[in-house]
């Protein structure tokens, strides 16, 4: 390793932002915020990366402090785009791709969303995505009777394609999308009722790994902390990973540490804990 910057032994720490950063009431502590700034204050880049569409992720950025020309992880890592509108690195899906899922998902009645830039395309709302997305309200939402009659007429690279279904009702048909797909595209949960399908390369992982070359960083100078599947890759690919309540067994499989939840200030807790350790090892 490296020499350490300011005795921290990393130079970039990596932040999923809901149920992490972000407690599920949308609310970050002022802990959190001062953690935040407690980095950067020793020169630590400190990089967002969020399964969220750029527009959400952004407002929620900005309230992080973030600059202009920070970069942004979004939509699960198949873009980067700067606080101030660059985009940096885009891996969307293949259209064909996308209609294959979208059809596989009409067969089942699931309710199924296209992210496209800057917007969402979704087919009508069943029981269980109302019931399931209410907390999870967005704008820039188009309805359709179908998803893949409007991908195939528009015949656009989508970003990703969503899946939302009751947790339970997850469980039954996950395996199959997994069996069905991941051979081609990224599949991850990333909350109980949200299955993600995207490119193979649009995980938060490789957005990392892009960064990591553009800044000269290795990935073992990676501090990254997460709580959900989604996060999975991108705890293994950094040098230390550290699962935030962690969602999942395989989530805290995957990490190398864990910390309290969100509600229990973790991610404060354990950057301050760092912070003091650095500092009294200097004096």
């Amino acid at each position: 390793m490296s020499e350490e910057r300011n005795g921290f032994p990393f130079e970039m720490c990596a932040f999923d932002l809901d149920g992490t950063l972000m407690r599920f009431d949308m609310t970050i502590s002022d802990d959190t915020m001062n953690a935040l700034e407690s980095l950067r204050a020793n020169g630590i880049r400190v990089v967002l990366a969020t399964g969220r569409r750029y527009e959400g992720a952004r407002e929620h950025a900005m309230r992080l402090g973030f600059g202009e020309d920070e970069p942004l992880v979004c939509y699960g890592g198949s873009m980067i785009r700067s606080i101030g509108g660059e985009t940096l690195l885009e891996n969307s899906m293949p259209v064909e791709g996308a209609l294959e899922v979208l059809e596989w998902t009409e067969r089942r009645g699931l309710h199924a969303r296209i992210f496209v830039d800057e917007k969402i395309v979704t087919s009508p709302d069943t029981p269980a995505a109302l019931a399931t997305m209410a907390s999870f309200i967005e704008d820039r939402v188009e309805t359709v009777e179908s998803p893949r009659a409007w991908l195939a007429e528009r015949r656009e690279d989508p970003i990703k394609v969503t899946i939302v279904d009751s947790p339970d009702d997850v469980e039954e048909w996950l395996g199959d999308a997994e069996k069905e797909f991941s051979d081609r595209f990224f599949v991850t949960r990333s909350l109980p009722h949200y299955v993600e399908i995207g490119a193979a390369d649009g995980k938060k992982s490789a957005a990392l790994g892009f960064l990591c070359e553009k800044w000269g960083i290795s990935p073992a100078r990676i501090l990254a902390f997460g709580d959900g599947e989604n996060d999975i890759d991108m705890l293994r690919f950094a040098g230390r990973g550290v699962a935030v309540g962690g969602m999942t067994e395989a989530v805290r499989e995957a990490a190398d540490e864990m910390t309290e939840s969100v509600n229990e200030e973790g991610v404060a807790r354990y950057i301050e804990g760092m912070l003091d350790g650095v500092s009294g090892a200097a004096s």
